[in-house]
């Protein structure tokens, strides 16, 4: 269903109901006021007959050719006017007057059946013993009633199916920035990422606007990204390809140590190749969703599971200190895994030989966070590196025994972070080198 015609429904059917219940209410109202007004005028006639008796000075007692002579009804279809003495006596009546087969009837109002018809009847007895009876018939009285319905009906009906017609239209028009910003969305090629511009829109939409632009610009962020990933992801692919190559074309003209060498060269930058297509994969996982069963209960067994993954000399270097309890973290454990691994890997491949990294973990339940700091004694950090630092595949070489790696671990462990609310702060080292905090959340 369309958000116009959702709109028309819904505001239609609260306008019917409304105006029903208002309709209802007047004509209720209306018959109420009519009956009573009706009621007033048979009232109104019996008194003026009364008051007409009284001018004309006759007794009960005056013969019937009298009344006949000086009083004249006149009949009206559906109207009737009698008058009777105390004892009964008619002493003169409205042609067609029901009163004649009518029991003897109460002062006041009072509604009768006579021949099939109901008649309203109002019965006065004066201080010279008269009984003046007026009544009119109920269906004349449901005539005018549904006259007046009709009456007030039907230009209601036009009003209403009328004011549906203005809803349908004002909608119509109220919707039509909807319709040009869905015309702007559908013209927009898939790298146009330039603002919307939401100057003339109204308010309602200025929110939905900013929220796009928003969208927009994260979009024209994650296209730049993605475009300096993947220049800089060739050039890093074309150096160890080029490589490779030339040192194959070396081995197949030459014999001997200098054909293995260049085998050895070669082999060299397989190795180097196949680590930068994994660290590629892992940065690219680090947006994938989290598989079930992938929880950390324990950040210290996933540290101490690293070290023992670590060659034997590496792993003789950390020098391990653990405070507070241990505790899980929301953050998958392969993930932490690759996090710590990359910052471990680096602290020990920076730091001299003879030189230990510090590895220190710091459980601060109160504030549900874990803290840990690797600090190693390597050549640190220039103010210039330390701006560069986390750009994908920049390395910082100087001071690197291997010369290896893509330089990709900082990125990947700055998205991880990033996306189940950790944060990895890189500064100086007291007495020298780089220390790495990693705070992540725990339960």
């Amino acid at each position: 269903m369309s958000l116009r015609l959702r709109a028309v429904l819904i505001a239609g059917i609260a306008m019917i109901v409304l105006w029903g219940l208002a309709a209802a209410w007047m004509m209720k109202d209306v018959q109420a006021n009519l009956n009573r007004t009706l009621d007033d005028r048979l009232a109104m006639s019996a008194r003026m007959v009364s008051g007409l008796l009284k001018r004309a000075a006759l007794s009960p007692n005056t013969s019937p050719t009298h009344w006949a002579d000086i009083i004249r009804v006149s009949s009206i279809d559906g109207i009737a006017c009698e008058i009777r003495s105390m004892q009964g006596a008619v002493l003169a009546q409205s042609e067609g007057s029901p009163y004649s087969a009518m029991d003897p009837l109460p002062l006041g109002y009072s509604t009768r059946q006579v021949d099939g018809k109901l008649w309203r009847i109002y019965m006065l007895q004066d201080d010279r013993g008269y009984q003046v009876m007026a009544a009119d018939r109920i269906d004349k009285r449901t005539a005018i009633t549904s006259g007046m319905r009709r009456a007030v009906g039907i230009p209601f009906l036009i009003a209403m199916f009328g004011g549906l017609i203005a809803l349908w239209i004002g909608i119509d028009r109220g919707l039509s920035p909807l319709e040009v910003l869905r015309q702007t969305l559908r013209d927009k090629q898939a790298d146009d990422t330039t603002p919307i511009d939401g100057g003339k829109t109204p308010a309602e939409l200025q929110p939905v606007i900013k929220a796009l632009n928003g969208l927009l610009e994260r979009l024209a962020q994650a296209l730049a990204n993605q475009r300096a990933f993947t220049d800089a992801a060739a050039h890093e692919l074309r150096t160890p390809l080029t490589a490779i190559d030339t040192h194959l074309q070396v081995a197949r003209l030459t014999h001997g140590a200098e054909a293995l060498t260049s085998l050895q060269y070669a082999e060299e930058g397989v190795r180097r190749l196949r680590h930068t297509l994994e660290q590629m994969m892992v940065l690219a996982r680090t947006d994938a969703p989290v598989h079930h069963g992938d929880n950390c209960p324990s950040v210290r067994s996933v540290i101490e599971e690293i070290l023992a993954r670590t060659e034997q000399d590496f792993a003789d270097r950390v020098m391990l200190s653990v405070n507070g309890a241990d505790n899980g973290t929301p953050v998958p454990k392969s993930m932490l895994d690759t996090s710590l691994r990359n910052l471990i890997d680096n602290a020990i491949r920076y730091s001299p030989a003879n030189r230990p990294v510090r590895l220190t973990v710091r459980f601060e339940n109160e504030l549900q966070k874990c803290f840990i700091e690797i600090a190693d004694r390597g050549p640190g950090l220039s103010a210039k590196q330390a701006t560069q630092i986390g750009q994908r595949f920049w390395r910082g070489d100087q001071g690197r025994r291997d010369g290896e790696g893509a330089g990709l671990g900082i990125s990947i462990v700055r998205a991880i972070m990033r996306r189940f609310g950790g944060a990895l702060e890189l500064k100086p080292n007291e007495g020298g080198g780089l220390l790495a905090v990693l705070q992540i959340p725990i339960h």
